[in-house]
């Protein structure tokens, strides 16, 4: 039978990640929780958080939206100092990235698609947009303490 995965080849899938493992966050939009996810986690790498140095993170999605949620993106600026569209965030498809390693479901309420590989994790979070500025605030701080988890879940080295 034929690979009928979703990841085209480009540029991006092809490029080498340093021997680190690609972590995914997968949502439908790619324009909230999914960007939030690769925001928090891309900040701990970059601040040397020990562990996080193992990956690089990504996040994608099935349909796109034209950019960020604003809000999502004023928030982690103003609580966090995170400024995703300063650092190149964009909304992408899943054929826009490296296939990945390990692939996180933001838990969108519809049925992931395949992507090439099964999901590890499915986070089961509720979508904010739409919400108020507390509701998305609680859901940045759940995807930070999932965030946290992810060197001492995936970061050992593979039995392979």
């Amino acid at each position: 039978m034929a690979d009928t995965t979703i990841f085209a080849p480009s540029r991006q899938a092809n490029a080498p990640h340093d021997g680190k493992l690609v972590v995914a966050f997968i949502c439908t939009h790619n324009s909230c929780r999914s960007q939030i996810a690769e925001a928090l986690a891309t900040d701990y790498a970059r601040r040397g958080v020990p562990g996080f140095d193992r990956f690089t993170f990504v996040s994608a999605g099935t349909e796109l939206k034209n950019a960020i949620n604003p809000d999502a993106q004023r928030l982690l600026l103003e609580r966090r100092g995170i400024d995703m569209a300063a650092r190149g965030q964009r909304p992408k498809l899943i054929a826009d990235i490296p296939r990945p390693d390990i692939a996180v479901s933001m838990g969108c309420g519809v049925r992931c698609p395949f992507i090439g590989r099964p999901f590890d994790a499915d986070w089961g979070l509720d979508d904010p947009t739409g919400g108020t500025g507390e509701d998305f605030l609680r859901c940045i701080e759940r995807i930070d303490s999932l965030v946290q988890h992810i060197p001492e879940l995936y970061g050992r080295p593979s039995a392979q």
